[in-house]
């Protein structure tokens, strides 16, 4: 998805500024589309070790600190933009990104990818999220037993009248999470990903609109 959007898309292929992601299975807040857009900003601005923007903390789980700091962490996977730059930056790993035994993607870009960058990757977040994962079901959940998956509409997340407005304040300090848990280097995958016409068909995405960069060698 993220070769077409980037280099594919007639749209937004001379683009250079920040792309917003976000997965069908999570839930964008009124505030979502102003706050993200006042995090690129301030990134700039206030943490020259970020890469990305988050609207919402690394932990899904977690609703934010509530302080009034911006928080650099970890980038997460819900509602996360960068720039072109950064862009081709991650794209320059195709080859360890389509060759990791893992099929989730954001565990593949913990274990793998950010780590080749040489230091830290930090991701810009408000301390409150302006979205949101619900529920269980997504496209990749499929069935338990044969039995599809359904979600209970009172899992919707709540909105209060402050994630109506921009709460994010420019003055703001950032308090910066350091030496975070979760998947690391050196983590080998879950699998499911460990076939090399897995692999080829990835590289081939990869290669859409880049043919000489992957015109020699292979995945392994």
């Amino acid at each position: 998805m993220m070769n077409w959007v980037w280099d594919g898309m007639e749209e937004t292929k001379r683009h250079t500024g920040h792309i917003l992601f976000i997965e069908e299975d999570h839930f964008i807040f009124p505030n979502a589309y102003r706050n993200i857009q006042i995090l690129s900003t301030l990134k700039q601005q206030k943490c020259v070790e970020c890469y990305a923007t988050n609207l919402a903390p690394s932990d899904v789980n977690y609703k934010g600190e509530e302080s009034e700091n911006l928080i650099a962490e970890k980038m997460g996977n819900i509602g996360y933009a960068f720039n072109r730059t950064v862009w081709r930056k991650i794209h320059s790993k195709a080859r360890e990104f389509c060759a990791f035994d893992d099929y989730n993607w954001d565990i593949t870009m913990w274990a793998v990818v950010y780590p080749s960058f040489g230091t830290p990757v930090y991701s810009l977040r408000g301390p409150r999220r302006s979205a949101a994962h619900f529920g269980k079901c997504g496209l990749h959940q499929g069935t338990n037993k044969g039995v599809p998956c359904f979600d209970n509409g009172q899992e919707t997340p709540t909105i209060e009248e402050t994630d109506k407005v921009v709460n994010i304040k420019p003055e703001w300090e950032v308090y910066k999470y350091e030496h975070q848990g979760g998947y690391q280097a050196g983590f080998k995958g879950w699998g499911g990903w460990g076939d090399d016409r897995d692999h080829r068909l990835c590289l081939d995405f990869a290669s859409m609109y880049h043919i000489a960069a992957f015109s020699h060698g292979s995945t392994r």
